[in-house]
């Protein structure tokens, strides 16, 4: 199965959630509804751009020449910078920025600090 037919079950699914069985339910039973169909659509967004997420931490593993073998990218650079082994240069500014933007935008594209931080980051760039 394709990326993008799983990106289509997933929406339809969560469109029958949403518009067929959602409005038969109240309380709890709508809101973990509600929750089961944001999370299919955080899945859906992964799956969609998921892919750019992982290249952001390929190209700053390649510049900085960290190893997978090390733990996650993000990891190694928190550990390395909280522990003065590495620098807060603008590379790793920007990779930082990419990478907080890239995920916010699967985790939650409506999100409003997310316009916010694309406007004032881009002029940073």
């Amino acid at each position: 199965m394709s990326g993008t037919e799983s990106v289509e079950l997933l929406a339809a699914v969560r469109q029958f959630l949403r518009e067929e069985v959602l409005p038969e339910l109240d309380g709890f039973k709508a809101y973990t509804t509600r929750v089961a169909a944001n999370a299919l659509g955080i899945v859906a967004r992964e799956l969609e751009m998921g892919a750019g997420l992982a290249e952001l931490d390929n190209q700053i593993a390649s510049t900085l020449d960290l190893h997978e073998q090390a733990g996650p990218v993000t990891r190694q650079i928190a550990l390395a910078l909280r522990d003065g082994t590495m620098a807060h240069d603008q590379r790793i500014l920007s990779y930082l920025r990419q990478r907080t933007l890239h995920s916010c935008a699967i985790d939650n594209p409506k999100y409003s600090g997310l316009h916010q931080a694309r406007a004032r980051w881009t002029l940073l760039e």
